[in-house]
């Protein structure tokens, strides 16, 4: 794996964890969740996006998170990825501290497929070595009949929104 690739996910996981590990009084189950956020990314690969596939029209429609209630969409959406009512239980606990400053490198989205959430994904940007580089990660979908589908139009929109921004993009999934 790239030093570029390495250092961004490393600067992700950072910031993910600092939600609760710079928590004065983080709950238990939102420690838990961390743990199975954490648990998941670490058997995730990651690749250098070197062009972009044409789309088509896409199912969703994108909405990058900005608020409380947009958090709390994304939370209850990406925690469909664990099976488990608890574990799903502790995902939403972590993921709804998710807290932004204005300068934050993060930027959340939700895909919402008939005005309703349904997928979501996240930009993670930073200037390592002088470059302003992404990764695009956290790619999940309901499991709906077009989950697949609604993943893929999630991702060709984070990696089009990212190589609009940044010299070099990385995908992981």
């Amino acid at each position: 794996m790239p030093l570029i690739t390495e250092k961004l996910i490393t600067l992700k996981n950072a910031w993910m964890a600092s939600h609760i590990t710079d928590a004065e009084f983080p709950t238990p189950l939102s420690e838990k969740g961390l743990h199975l956020y954490q648990l998941a990314h670490s058997e995730l690969s990651t690749h250098i996006v070197d062009s972009m596939t044409s789309s088509s029209e896409s199912s969703l429609t994108f909405y990058p998170v900005d608020c409380h209630p947009l958090t709390i969409r994304y939370a209850l959406v990406y925690s469909s990825y664990w099976q488990q009512e608890d574990q799903q239980q502790a995902v939403i606990e972590y993921l709804t501290q998710i807290m932004f400053d204005a300068d934050v490198n993060a930027q959340l989205y939700v895909g919402f497929y008939k005005g309703k959430p349904a997928a979501t994904g996240m930009i993670y940007t930073d200037i390592i070595e002088d470059k302003k580089v992404s990764l695009v990660s956290d790619i999940h979908a309901l499991p709906l009949p077009n989950q697949t589908q609604m993943m893929h139009d999630m991702e060709q929109y984070l990696l089009s929104v990212a190589q609009q921004a940044s010299t070099t993009v990385a995908l992981q999934k």
